[in-house]
């Protein structure tokens, strides 16, 4: 007789590594559907969710667990930030140049950041062994790695984007998504190397992932990454109790940076990379703001806040100009107003301290906190809410792993 916990354990592990899997996305072919494929993966784990809930729901000791009023704030910012997302694309059908299929915008968005929500109640966390998740979303992620490695080993990845300094491995795989990629196995290593009582592969695995994830956050090009990297550091350290160590050391870790940027950016110009020139001119010099090294993004939150002082309660967009305004907190302002906006910062603050708060007490939560605090990041600096789903997904472990330590 089939065993209903083997089933639900099978099904919870391929659920998550599926989701976690999605960046994947990046590898495929510029002719591909991605509308048409991305719907498709997600009806399967659409499928896989409704089977362990399924399978839960039968089971007569099956409680929905409590997560406290963060659960209602969650839902009305995840069905607001909907309603505003198909308004836009469904209704106005506001000019941009992101989408091409605003319907499959819409379902991806709510499978991306909707479905899990709710499909989480019903995992039983017992079964999922986090040191286990840690190595396979490292081998995982690492995989990707090597793909992008290879890309850029043959060539592929020294096409110049415009003259931004920053270069692609395909015309799908942008810049920022390669850094970000690089910035996620370094701390997944992280987070695998700290674990206590790991086989010696283990740590040697770890160790080679941080050196490779490094190469690849740099051979990109993206800020962004760079930035996600050195916060996930700190509170990495944080984490794992040196308090002190990160209120004396980030002011001379920040010091050493910037003395030896200069140095470091020669070396990779030697090498036709212009990874850090961009980062070096951003901070050096002073009209780099004029220079377009922002990225235009300066341009978008003046928009963006001209947009927003004309609908503070209501909301206006979620994109400015066509765009969208790289920046989660302006976005949820903006798109939703002061009410809406409000909901979002406290979401993340809470998730954040959470996330602190977990790992500090136990350091099998080390890979998941580390992996929201990068997503927030990258948050800030890029992408929209609709098109981040990891950033809800490793939002929503952070809140649903609370309840399940503390029971």
């Amino acid at each position: 007789m089939i065993n209903r916990e083997h089933i639900i354990a099978a099904l919870q592990w391929f659920i998550l590594l599926a989701l976690f899997a999605y960046d994947g996305f990046t590898y495929l072919p510029e002719e591909s559907n991605f509308a048409l494929i991305k719907s498709a993966y997600y009806a399967v784990i659409f499928v896989a969710f409704m089977m362990v809930a399924a399978l839960q729901t039968h089971h007569a000791k099956f409680a929905v667990p409590r997560l406290g009023a963060i659960t209602y704030v969650v839902q009305i910012f995840v069905w607001l930030y909907l309603v505003r997302l198909f308004y836009d694309f469904m209704i106005t059908g506001v000019e941009q140049e992101i989408v091409t299929n605003p319907f499959a915008a819409v379902f991806l968005y709510m499978n991306a950041a909707i479905v899990p929500f709710y499909g989480l109640y019903f995992f039983r966390w017992e079964l999922i062994d986090l040191r286990k998740l840690n190595t396979a979303l490292l081998l995982i992620f690492l995989t990707m790695g090597m793909v992008s490695m290879y890309y850029i080993y043959t060539g592929k990845a020294l096409e110049y984007i415009g003259a931004t300094g920053r270069f692609q491995g395909n015309a799908s795989m942008d810049t920022i998504a390669f850094g970000h990629l690089g910035t996620t196995i370094s701390i997944l290593a992280l987070a695998l190397f700290y674990q206590k009582d790991i086989r010696l592969w283990h740590k040697l695995l770890s160790a080679g992932a941080i050196l490779a994830g490094l190469f690849i956050s740099l051979a990109a090009g993206s800020r962004g990454a760079i930035v996600a990297l050195l916060v996930c550091f700190v509170a990495y350290l944080y984490m794992n109790g040196h308090k002190l160590k990160v209120l004396i050391g980030l002011p001379v870790l920040a010091v050493l940076v910037m003395a030896l940027l200069p140095y470091l950016n020669d070396v990779l110009l030697s090498f036709d990379n212009h990874a850090l020139e961009r980062l070096y001119t951003s901070i050096y010099d002073p009209n780099s703001m004029d220079a377009g090294v922002t990225s235009g993004r300066d341009v978008l939150y003046q928009q963006a806040w001209h947009n927003f002082t004309d609908s503070p309660f209501l909301g206006s967009s979620l994109f400015v100009r066509g765009e969208y305004v790289h920046n989660s907190i302006f976005e949820s302002f903006l798109g939703l107003g002061i009410f809406g906006g409000c909901l979002f910062v406290g979401i993340i603050g809470y998730a954040f301290t959470t996330a602190l708060r977990v790992a500090e007490l136990d350091k099998r939560y080390l890979c998941v906190s580390l992996l929201f605090i990068q997503y927030l990041t990258y948050s800030l600096f890029s992408r929209t809410l609709s098109m981040l789903p990891l950033f809800w997904l490793t939002l929503f472990l952070v809140i649903h792993m609370k309840p399940a330590h503390e029971s």
